[in-house]
């Protein structure tokens, strides 16, 4: 016997037909079922005949059908908003439709499943866009429970693109730098979705995103796994699969950066935009932006960048999780590759020290300066759990390597450098290309580095990333302190009674200070001090 709760499967040719139907009767049950099924599909013509039969339900109907609510929506936006990847119309009216019904439904006493997730997700994508991605994934955890109870139960509607809720769950951990989390979810999403026109762009969906977080960490062989799954789905509609596949396209961006294939990384980029368009996965589109300007790029105008960034994006988002990540990260690199070290250092020492994506820019730093041994210490807690970078890790144990050469250590840099080929293959050139000339021809002549002919042609074609040498300027908790006490217009005496120490002791501090910004009075030591970044 066939599943009577199951709407008839219509393809994409037959949706014009099959809607004129369902107008005809009148159906509005139907009419909401056959949104569930091809909202997605929709564009152009059939939009604006969507559009139609919509505005043809009566008030009392609409209102009592949310769903169709929200489809009215997107086919008003599918009918006459051609450009895609601008989306700050239709996500406005979206996310303000789907809070404010969310606002009114009992999520404990809801009955109908496709219901919770449209109307959820919907409300989920409002949260998001204002920067509150844990109350988002409340949000979703209690859909996910109360789907979880009702699924089983006779007679409950199916539910529209099975899997699009853990992967709007795995969109908002990801955003959040949960990446353990976001990669579950998002293979639950997968794992629930098929090949059929109503869960395709799901199953999309996912994958692209699994691509683009296993490629932001460096696993280019697991992206690669993922983006050809990717490319066996077929996307709904042309109009939105530039949403779907855009973690697919940054995916494709990094392993076009790790080759150093400049025409390759160009072409995604192009795609993708600068990380200022309204999309959920901004922050993933400007790690691969500002990685771009650093290692190819202008560093001065990735510095700029930095802040037309923080004004493209709800304040709260820019200040949290992945985004904070990125932000940190690019902004501290920049300023290594500029030669402003002490501004980088200072960024890093506010920042968490448990904050595993600094350790390669600290290392680096250290290794600039000259600190050997700082740069042994720091590599050696290296870790290979999944959410290390492979990409940094890569980096680290070539900067390891270089430092041990530095100290006559021949022993421990074979070491570093054979453990090197567990995370990189013969055609990546990225982490080469890091290193200064000197740095690079000290590694080939210590070990044979696997190279194909391409990747060598393009590692001989690269520029130096970072200066050779840099000098920090590093001042003790204490130090600092009396520095910005002076900066106040305090005299050494009022810092001595602020502080509650011996005028001599501040004497001793201050000619600290003076001697590491290399001063010789209060004027040219807060001069200096501004000029490094140390106040």
């Amino acid at each position: 016997m066939p599943d009577s709760t199951q709407p008839a499967r219509v393809s994409v040719a037959d949706l014009p037909e099959a809607l004129a139907r369902t107008a005809e009767d009148r159906d509005w049950t139907a009419l909401e079922a056959w949104c569930d099924q091809h909202i997605l599909a929709v564009e152009g013509e059939l939009a604006a005949r969507l559009l139609f039969v919509l505005s043809q339900v009566p008030d009392e109907e609409l209102r009592a059908r949310p769903r169709l609510m929200i489809s009215w929506i997107s086919a008003y936006h599918a009918a006459n908003q051609s450009d895609v990847s601008e989306l700050r119309p239709y996500l406005r009216h979206y996310t303000e439709l789907g809070t404010r019904l969310a606002a009114t439904m009992d999520i404990a006493g809801e009955t109908s499943v496709a219901t919770l997730v449209t109307v959820g997700t919907a409300a989920m994508i409002g949260l998001r866009m204002q920067g509150a991605c844990a109350e988002a994934e409340e949000l979703g955890q209690r859909l996910t429970a109360r789907a979880a109870q009702l699924s089983p139960l006779p007679g409950v509607d199916v539910v529209p693109r099975t899997g699009w809720l853990p992967m709007q769950r795995g969109l908002t951990r990801s955003l959040m730098d949960d990446f353990p989390a976001a990669v579950e979810l998002y293979r639950h999403a997968y794992e629930h979705a098929t090949v059929e026109p109503i869960t395709a762009a799901t199953a999309l969906n996912a994958t692209a995103n699994l691509a683009m977080i296993f490629a932001d960490l460096g696993h280019g062989a697991i992206a690669r796994q993922w983006l050809d799954r990717m490319r066996g789905f077929a996307s709904p509609s042309q109009r939105i699969r530039f949403l779907l596949t855009v973690g697919g396209t940054i995916a494709e961006g990094w392993d076009a950066l790790d080759r150093y294939d400049e025409a390759s990384l160009a072409n995604c980029l192009e795609i993708t935009g600068d990380g200022t368009k309204q999309l959920e996965v901004w922050p993933f589109i400007a790690a691969l932006v500002f990685a771009h300007g650093l290692y190819l790029g202008d560093r001065v105008t990735s510095l700029a960048h930095l802040g037309m960034l923080r004004l493209s994006h709800a304040p709260a988002l820019v200040k949290q999780g992945t985004a904070v990540r990125v932000m940190r990260r690019a902004h501290v690199e920049l300023l290594i590759a500029t030669g402003q070290a002490t501004r980088a250092l200072r960024l890093i020492k506010e920042a968490d020290p448990q904050a595993s994506w600094l350790t390669l820019p600290a290392a680096r730093l250290r290794l600039l300066n000259g600190e050997y041994e700082a740069v042994r210490a720091i590599t050696s807690r290296i870790s290979w759990h999944e959410t290390i970078s492979r990409r940094d890790a890569r980096q680290l144990l070539l900067l390891r390597t270089i430092a041990a050469l530095r100290m006559g250590d021949e022993e421990e840099a074979h070491r570093a450098v054979q453990l090197v080929s567990h995370v990189r293959t013969p055609d990546e050139v990225l982490s080469l290309a890091s290193l200064s000339p000197a740095d690079r021809d000290d590694l080939f002549r210590l070990a044979r580095i696997p190279l194909t002919d391409e990747a060598a042609q393009r590692l001989a074609r690269t520029r130096p990333v970072f200066p050779e040498r840099v000098q920090l300027v590093e001042l003790s908790n204490r130090e600092q302190v009396v520095l910005t006490e002076l900066g106040a217009g305090l005299t050494i005496a009022e810092v001595a009674r602020k502080l509650v120490v011996s005028v001599n002791t501040v004497r001793t501090q201050v000619k600290s200070v003076y001697r590491k910004l290399e001063a010789s009075s209060r004027e040219d030591a807060l001069m200096r001090a501004h000029e490094l970044g140390v106040l």
